[in-house]
């Protein structure tokens, strides 16, 4: 029982309740009905989950 996929995505992205911006360059958007942050900061990146 690997899942690669979601044991590399919790290692870089945050997953949150509710997602907002941090900085200026952060920017908010819908992939696959999922709300993301994503930036050039690889701290600010998260999910909506």
């Amino acid at each position: 029982m690997t899942g690669h996929a979601s044991e590399q995505e919790s290692t870089t992205v945050k997953v949150q309740p509710s997602v907002k911006r941090i900085c200026d360059k952060c920017q908010v958007i819908r992939r696959h009905g999922r709300v993301l942050v994503i930036c050039d900061n690889a701290r600010h990146k998260q999910r909506q989950g």
